[in-house]
């Protein structure tokens, strides 16, 4: 994949001075060079836009995708890396490595006396070093990117998140605390929220908020939890509402598009976004084809969303064509089976073109509008760290748990509404109504069924109904999130992938530590005891 990553475990790499160096994956017009940056010589405002641009989670891993049952490619090779769960390492799990470049940048604020940016640092450091424990659990982080220690400690996963979460509060005070004079050009480099205070406190929370849920299944962390979270009440600024994404636009063009539609959408104008997987060259474009496990669950449900979540076929298989497992209708929405080699002569309707992909804009010159639908919606479309949906549904947790105030039907059910109005449900996102009153429609109609995947009323769990209705709503929008609430509460019941060379019957629950940690940090490594992909836990699993 045309991808590089910054790994914190390179104890040699770090002390070389090269911690800003690596993949940039916009264009922004900055003009530096990044392997000079120091403390001193760029102001934070130079360096911003870039940290902001590699921190954003809406190109995670189609792997990711495929494992959480959303996607899966028709035209895999069998007994790939991906398909048969080994060797997992650091190609598969992006966010192991989490970007030493944050430190520096929040030095650099430090020395140039804007708190604004550290603050916006300290944000991006939790965002980064929770990911990388949630992926592997103990992690260099206390000693990281500091030249002195060539081969840096492994911290605890749990005294990581602990710190971060103090981070987190420091990054509000700093922000809060700003004056103009101390937020250099903060209107321009800020291309999240273009220097409103307000919001990037609100995202703090919310971040906060989703490292308090990842422990909500272990009841001796409860009483932590619910300190914390009280504390986020009493500071007033609430979490992203409706409609506020943690989001980004740095200015993208029909020419240099938004990274998820150049990736998922095109089907010729970006080859260069392929990979080469066991001898066979693929657009990425056939990686967001449709799991046939999660479309089915929508399909099942009668869920307006299915149009949404995936788009029709290119070409849809005629009436009573030869397939390699029986779907439900429409013919134009199908999906695949992650890993299961198909033979495309007895079944050619199983091949990529009559299969659904991604749903939303699929031509090149689309701009975004306020008829744009599904989750690709143009080709200026921002890039997203985290969802107004996300957001929904952590406080819709917290309601049901008791740690926060409000009613729980209400919350569950204003989280599914967000989703719709995210996907523009309604075909008009200036009228969000429209969205709503196509929720309602269902979700009335499922209720009157008794169905006990959407109707609160009628699930005699509702824990599980909520955490079942977010799994459907990331579907093909925050994977790696769903990967870490089905290993803290072991559900919804995801199928395995159908190759026949698979390693194990069952999920991975983390990623290995990288193969250049054996050379460059053995003792250290080697302190960490026998770790297992299939039965090492992360901290926060019960």
């Amino acid at each position: 994949m045309h991808k590089s990553y910054k790994h914190i475990f390179l104890a040699a790499s770090l002390a070389s001075g090269l911690s800003l160096a690596g993949c940039k994956k916009g264009w922004i017009d900055i003009n530096y060079d990044p392997q000079q940056i120091t403390e001193t010589n760029a102001t934070p405002d130079i360096i911003l836009p870039n940290l902001l641009i590699e921190a954003h989670s809406s190109s995670e891993q189609w792997v990711m995708q495929s494992w959480m049952g959303y996607w899966a490619c028709a035209n895999l090779p069998s007994g790939i890396k991906h398909t048969t769960y080994f060797p997992v390492d650091e190609q598969l799990f992006v966010s192991m490595t989490p970007d030493v470049s944050i430190m520096r940048f929040e030095a650099n604020a430090k020395v140039h006396d804007q708190p604004f940016y550290e603050g916006i640092a300290k944000i991006l450091k939790a965002i980064s070093w929770s990911r990388a424990v949630d992926c592997v659990n103990n992690i260099p982080y206390t000693q990281a990117g500091k030249p002195e220690y060539r081969k840096p400690k492994y911290d605890n996963g749990q005294e990581i998140y602990e710190d971060l979460i103090k981070q987190l509060d420091q990054a509000i005070t700093l922000i809060k605390g700003t004056t103009t004079d101390k937020a250099l050009r903060i209107g321009v480099a800020d291309i999240v929220f273009h220097g409103d205070r307000t919001m990037w406190v609100k995202f703090a929370n919310t971040l906060k908020l989703r490292l308090l849920m990842h422990q909500a299944s272990r009841t001796d962390r409860h009483a932590y939890i619910k300190t914390e979270i009280d504390k986020i009440t009493a500071e007033g600024s609430g979490f992203l509402a409706s409609g506020e994404d943690a989001d980004m636009n740095p200015g993208y063009t029909d020419q240099k598009p938004s990274q998820y539609f150049s990736q998922w959408s095109q089907y010729d104008l970006y080859p260069r976004w392929s990979s080469n997987l066991g001898g066979s060259f693929l657009p990425y474009w056939q990686f967001a084809t449709a799991n046939e496990y999660a479309m089915n669950l929508l399909k099942v449900n009668n869920d307006p969303r299915l149009g949404y979540f995936y788009g029709p076929a290119r070409i849809t298989m005629p009436a009573g064509g030869a397939e390699a497992f029986p779907q439900a209708g429409p013919r134009e929405y199908r999906g695949a089976r992650f890993g299961l080699k198909i033979n495309v002569v007895q079944f050619p309707y199983n091949q990529t073109e009559y299969l659904s992909q991604v749903g939303g804009v699929r031509a090149q010159n689309m701009a975004v509008s306020p008829t744009s639908t599904g989750i690709i919606k143009g080709y200026d479309m921002p890039v997203w760290m985290m969802t107004s949906i996300e957001s929904l549904f952590l406080q819709a947790e917290a309601v049901q748990r008791g740690w926060l105030a409000g009613d729980a039907e209400t919350a569950y059910k204003d989280a599914i509404k967000e989703s719709f109005r995210w996907l523009n449900v309604g075909g008009n996102s200036t009228v969000p109504s429209l969205s709503d009153d196509k929720f309602n429609t269902w979700y009335i109609q499922e209720t009157a069924a008794g169905n006990q995947s959407v109707s609160w009323t009628a699930a005699p769990d509702k824990y599980k109904l909520l955490m079942f209705q977010k799994y459907m709503a990331f579907n093909g929008i925050e994977p790696f999130e769903t990967w870490v609430d089905y290993r803290r509460n072991g559900y919804p019941n995801l199928p395995l992938s159908y190759d026949d060379a698979r390693t194990a019957d069952r999920m991975p629950i983390r990623a290995p530590y990288p193969y250049s940690e054996a050379l460059l940090n053995k003792e250290n490594l080697e302190a960490q005891g026998t770790i297992d992909p299939f039965t090492s836990k992360i901290w926060w699993m019960p």
